[in-house]
């Protein structure tokens, strides 16, 4: 190759990189000095896109959006190919030629590669996430909940709860003010600083290989403080029975008569039972759930074995340090795969893959529902915490399908934005977390021996945790994430 061909390719490579370098090495400086001011002026106006994005949050979600940032894409790379062929102009060889048409194509793969990503980013947040805000909310004044008096029409697995007859409908307790015995505790109904919440109830359900149905075993209530950092987990026991669902029946609470986390499989095949959500099954939990802690529930979002199996794969796993001797072996994500088995010590860290991670916040041989409540909520905290946005963009394509296929919310996706950074701002520090374990329970259904919960000690103790932390804290021992995982 000749020499002039070398230093035309030499050019061309600085120019990929830098574009106007390559053509200040050839000798065109007036054009390489425009082409470098003009990537100067790109990056101050990206820059200062993202400072102003920053105090102004996140763009709002849209097919709007997705063309803008396809057209700046495509423009970005009409712009550096032109630096490029410019400064590598004179190659005349056929080996020259296809050196060129490498470093042209080295400079659009990032192109393609970002105008993919958006575009399936997209068409996964699309498909996943709702169109408008969730119409199941139950109402409220501030946070908790109010009254809930309509009456409902009679369905199998719906029962009243067991009390002497009425002959006058008696309403469920307001939950937007102190429960009776607690006003010394609770003398405000409104957060102490006078900060909105928003409230997402997460869902995870054993179905798989061999379960019929979808079992809500995990059910956690995160609830998070606008502009504070703060929030408080509620990991909720999955078989209390006779839990309120709202409304009335014959003139007395409307009930749940079987385990809690059988009500998502319930609601499902009773779509009209509960209405207003993308869910009935998660209509049914978030009122439930509302309803039974005296909190709003604004949003669910619900993950099945496989999908959280490979989500944790996708995300590159998950350091934990156990807290305790654990030996057992869970359901299987899919069919033809052995059943996830884990065998750990405590003060040790682990770093769990997906089916290691699966064994561990399902195991209950070893332990019980409440530990293990206490260890899926760590978990989560762990996982979000060690987040890593190089590996997600390496495994996106796997990471989209499973979200696409296992994960399902009603979070509209205008909101999603907002929901990242107020996510992005809890600090652990600042993040107490309550299991409602024995002491929550008033006693055992003869029946079947299954727990009923103690529903006015629960509801204070969620509004204690939410509007007094540092009491809280004092009176029942409850520690940060940052200190009890």
């Amino acid at each position: 190759m000749a020499q002039p061909g070398r230093r035309a390719l030499l050019a061309g490579f600085l120019s990929m990189l830098l574009p106007g370098a390559g053509q200040l090495l050839r000798g065109a400086r007036r054009r390489g000095i425009v082409l470098l001011a003009a990537t100067a002026l790109l990056l101050l106006a990206l820059l200062a896109v993202a400072a102003w994005r920053g105090r102004a949050g996140l763009p709002v979600l849209d097919r709007r959006l997705v063309a803008t940032l396809l057209a700046v894409d495509l423009a970005v790379l009409a712009f550096r190919l032109f630096a490029v062929v410019d400064a590598a102009r004179g190659t005349r060889t056929v080996a020259a030629r296809v050196v060129l048409a490498v470093l042209v194509v080295a400079t659009a793969l990032p192109h393609a590669a970002a105008g993919y990503v958006t575009v399936r980013s997209y068409d996964v947040l699309e498909t996943v996430f709702a169109k408008e805000e969730p119409g199941d909310v139950l109402p409220s004044r501030g946070l908790f909940v109010t009254a809930l008096t309509r009456p409902q029409p009679r369905y199998p697995g719906i029962a009243a709860a067991p009390s002497a007859p009425r002959t006058v409908p008696i309403a469920e307790p307001r939950y937007d003010v102190p429960l009776g015995g607690s006003s010394q505790v609770l003398a405000r109904v409104q957060p102490v600083h006078g900060k909105p919440w928003t409230t997402l109830l997460l869902l995870g359900t054993d179905e798989g290989p061999g379960n019929s149905g979808a079992r809500t075993d995990t059910m956690i209530l995160v609830a998070i403080q606008h502009g504070t950092g703060r929030a408080v987990a509620f990991g909720i026991p999955r078989n209390v029975v006779a839990v309120p669902l709202g409304g009335e029946l014959d003139g007395k609470p409307k009930r749940f008569a079987q385990p809690l986390n059988a009500l998502y499989g319930f609601a499902r095949t009773q779509p009209a039972l509960f209405p207003g959500g993308r869910d009935p099954g998660a209509t049914a939990l978030k009122q439930a759930v509302s309803t039974m802690l005296g909190v709003r529930v604004d949003y669910y979002a619900l993950v099945n074995l496989r999908g959280f199996a490979d989500l944790v794969d996708g995300l590159g796993g998950v350091r934990i340090l156990v807290k305790e001797r654990l030996v057992d072996e869970v359901t299987r994500p899919a069919w033809g795969e052995p059943k996830p088995r884990i065998d750990v010590v405590p003060g040790r860290r682990y770093h769990f893959y997906g089916r290691e991670a699966l064994a561990y916040v399902r195991s209950r041989k070893d332990s019980n529902d409440y530990t293990r409540m206490a260890r899926q909520r760590c978990f989560l905290s762990a996982m979000a915490d060690q987040l890593d946005p190089v590996r997600l963009l390496r495994n996106f394509p796997g990471l989209a399908r499973t979200v696409e296929t296992n994960v399902s919310t009603d979070v509209p996706l205008r909101r999603l934005p907002a929901l990242i950074r107020l996510v992005g701002g809890i600090d652990p520090k600042e993040t107490l977390t309550e299991t409602f374990g024995a002491d929550y329970i008033a006693s055992r259904r003869k029946l079947d021996n299954y727990p009923l919960p103690k529903l006015g000690l629960m509801r204070t103790a969620v509004r204690e945790a939410i509007l007094y932390p540092d009491r809280a804290s004092a009176d029942r021992g409850l520690v940060s994430v940052g200190k009890s995982c």
